[in-house]
């Protein structure tokens, strides 16, 4: 009987980890999204709620992101060379009709960027942080 009361005792502390479980993830979701700024914090909100609007917001910043690296990556090639042609360059790659070749080309475009893109990008990451992150400490569950 020791045997059995044993495995009940072990299945209960499953049981009551698995049953925790939703209620720590949720309070580290609900922690994620104060310290995101995600949605409406207001007492009664739904979780689902924050989380879509959390997305929606992050959508538009990842677009905004795109489209003020753009701005700034042209403002520093134009600096460094006077008449250019801006209107042009928005227009996009300048490629062959033949759509492997123009693949091709586009990729060696790509490879050659690469270490001066990464430079650049690394003069503006300050400009780019998350805020900290404080998640709820919890115990892990025993075995």
């Amino acid at each position: 009987m020791v045997e059995g009361g044993s495995t009940v005792e072990a299945l209960q502390k499953t049981l009551n980890a698995e049953a925790f479980e939703p209620s720590v993830l949720q309070a580290i979701v609900t922690s994620v999204c104060d310290a995101l700024g995600a949605g409406d914090s207001r007492p009664g909100s739904s979780l689902r709620g924050r989380i879509e609007a959390h997305y929606t917001r992050v959508d538009e910043r990842l677009k905004d992101a795109l489209y003020i690296g753009m701005k700034r990556t042209l403002a520093v090639v134009s600096s460094h060379y006077l008449g250019i042609d801006l209107p042009a360059i928005s227009e996009g790659y300048i490629v062959n009709d033949d759509e492997y070749k123009a693949r091709e080309e586009v990729q060696k475009l790509a490879d050659a960027a690469k270490a001066p893109g990464d430079a650049l990008a690394s003069l503006f990451e300050s400009e780019v942080a998350l805020p900290p992150l404080n998640l709820p400490r919890t115990e892990e569950a025993g075995p």
